[in-house]
């Protein structure tokens, strides 16, 4: 599960499990489904946000420390490039 949270409390924007991660370079592009009202909600705190990805034995925190995150309106897709990573052990 993909988890977009405001990084000053912690308030959830966005949650699925759809999205796509791909390596490009030092980054992360992360991609997911949205409607309109969400992708606007995570714009408005683009940068103050930490994406979070859980599996059954792993948690790992994203973050983009310059706000590269756009949506794409034709598709639906937010598409935030990561550039920090951290795995930790659940």
């Amino acid at each position: 599960m993909l988890m977009i949270r405001h990084s000053i409390g912690s308030r959830l924007l966005c949650q699925s499990e759809t999205y796509t991660i791909e390596e490009k370079g030092d980054h992360w592009q992360i991609s997911l489904p949205v409607d309109e009202e969400t992708a606007a909600k995570v714009l408005d705190f683009q940068d103050e946000i930490n994406i979070f990805v859980t599996k059954e034995k792993e948690k790992t925190w994203f973050y983009s420390s310059d706000a590269q995150i756009k949506f794409l309106r034709k598709e639906n897709q937010l598409v935030i490039l990561a550039d920090h990573k951290t795995v930790y052990p659940v």
